[in-house]
C-alpha cells in the first residue's frame, strides 16, 4: 500500500521514528573523499613549483642588480659593517642630541619670529602660565564686540606667536 507521498513504506518499519532507517551510501562519500584528496595533492605541487620558479628568478635577479653586496665579506668580531657611500648621516646620536638642544632652545627662550613684524616667541612655561591667567581667545561673529571676560582673538596665521607693540 502507498503512503501519501507515493512511496512504499520499510517493511517493518514504522513511519514514526525519527532518525534514518537505511545506511547511508558509501561510495558518493568515499569518491568525494578521494577527489578532495587528489585537488588537495595538486594544489600542493603547483604552489610549490611555483615558489621554486619564482625563488630562483629573485635570486637571480638579486644577484644581476647588486653583485658587489653579494661579494661582499662579512665583517670580523668588533668590526662594524657600514652602509655603502654616501652616509648622509655620519653620526646619528650626535645629530639627535644635536636637535634635542636645538628644540629645548627654541622652547625655553626668549626670541624673533620676524623682528620687523613684531613678533616673538616665548617660553613655553610663560605661554603656558598666560593662557591660565588670561584664558583662551574665542571667536566672535564678524563685528560683534568680545564677549566680558574674553579676548578678541589676534588675527596673525596658525601657530604663530601674538604680535608685540614696539
Amino acid at each position: 500500500m502507498a503512503n501519501k507521498h507515493g512511496h512504499e513504506p520499510d517493511d517493518g518499519q514504522s513511519e514514526s521514528k525519527a532518525y534514518e532507517t537505511r545506511d547511508v551510501k558509501l561510495r558518493p562519500l568515499v569518491v568525494f573523499i578521494a577527489g578532495l584528496a587528489v585537488v588537495g595533492v595538486v594544489v600542493y605541487l603547483v604552489v610549490f613549483l611555483m615558489l621554486r620558479l619564482f625563488g630562483g628568478q629573485a635570486a637571480r635577479e638579486d644577484a644581476r642588480v647588486a653583485p658587489t653586496s653579494v661579494s661582499r665579506p662579512a665583517p670580523g668580531p668588533g668590526e662594524e659593517r657600514l652602509p655603502p657611500e654616501p652616509r648622509i648621516q655620519a653620526n646619528a646620536a650626535a645629530d639627535m642630541d644635536a636637535l634635542r638642544r636645538q628644540e629645548d632652545t627654541r622652547l625655553t627662550t626668549y626670541g624673533w619670529v620676524d623682528r620687523q613684524a613684531g613678533i616673538v616667541r616665548i617660553p613655553i612655561d610663560v605661554a603656558m602660565t598666560q593662557i591660565l591667567e588670561e584664558g583662551l581667545p574665542v571667536r566672535q561673529p564678524d563685528g560683534a564686540p568680545a564677549a566680558e571676560g574674553t579676548m578678541p582673538v589676534p588675527r596673525t596665521p596658525q601657530g604663530e606667536a601674538r604680535k608685540v607693540p614696539q
